[in-house]
């Protein structure tokens, strides 16, 4: 019974943290394929590879040229990344007792006004 229980937790845990970096890495394809790249995505890139000014300006059009194809690729991938990131949800709060659902509820509540401020910030409104 202890070992089937502590399989549940860890099983659990893994469960749960699948779903944070999912929705991490969600969250910033969201981000890029939404908004384009963000601006400070080129200074990182001239800070850790030394760019100058022409090379931080020819990564900026790559960047802008490309940014189409990748909306259009979000766009059809989308609903079907939604779906899955919700049956995960689903999986996990299944296994929650009451108390950890209503946890899980917040947590899940105060991700997207997090994303939500984040989209308002980065739409030049606040």
């Amino acid at each position: 019974m202890t070992r089937s229980r502590s399989s549940a937790t860890l099983l659990l845990i893994a469960m749960l943290v699948a779903g944070i970096l999912i929705g991490g890495a969600a969250e910033k394809l969201r981000h890029r394929a939404n908004r384009g790249p963000r601006p400070s995505y080129v200074e990182r890139l001239a800070a850790d590879l030394g760019l100058n000014d022409a090379q931080k300006d020819s990564v900026q059009t790559i960047l802008d040229r490309h940014q189409p194809a990748m909306d259009s690729l979000w766009q059809l991938i989308r609903p079907q990344f939604q779906s899955e990131r919700q049956n995960i949800r689903n999986e996990i709060n299944s296994l929650l007792t009451s108390e950890q659902q209503s946890k899980y509820a917040e947590i899940q509540r105060q991700d997207s006004l997090r994303r939500a401020e984040g989209d308002r910030s980065r739409n030049g409104r606040k």
